[in-house]
């Protein structure tokens, strides 16, 4: 059975969400990333897709979440740190419909891309400050 979600105009299919898992999985430039920035791993969901980025190195500041096209831009302003960690994280459809939540825990965020769209373009940042 082929599964179709409407993005604006967009067909989604799982075949091309699982063709997109499984390319990022052996990507090697992800696992460099990992070492220099954060690590993420993503989880499919019947609700949503989650990103879960491991904090447990670092104490965080502030979060800043950014929708591009395609693309969620995440940047980390850690407490004892004078840097901004950042990760891209490319995804096979477009994110202007679907509802981002951030669940800030304590050596983790986890980043929730709702899979039903609403109607009018979502926010494209989303913002967190205070130490967790």
């Amino acid at each position: 059975m082929e599964e179709i979600m409407a993005n604006s105009g967009e067909d989604f299919k799982l075949e091309d969400w699982e063709r997109w898992m499984k390319d990022w999985l052996l990507d090697p430039y992800t696992t460099q990333l990992d070492e220099s920035q954060f690590r993420v791993d993503l989880f499919d969901t019947t609700e949503a897709f989650i990103v879960e980025v491991s904090t447990e190195a670092f104490a965080v500041q502030e979060v800043l979440l950014s929708k591009e096209g395609q693309t969620l831009s995440i940047e980390i302003i850690a407490a004892d740190e004078d840097r901004t960690r950042s990760r891209k994280v490319g995804f096979p459809f477009s994110l202007k419909y679907h509802p981002i939540e951030l669940y800030p825990q304590k050596e983790y965020l986890e980043i929730y891309i709702l899979k039903a769209l609403e109607k009018k373009p979502t926010p494209s940042v989303i913002r967190f400050q205070g130490s967790i």
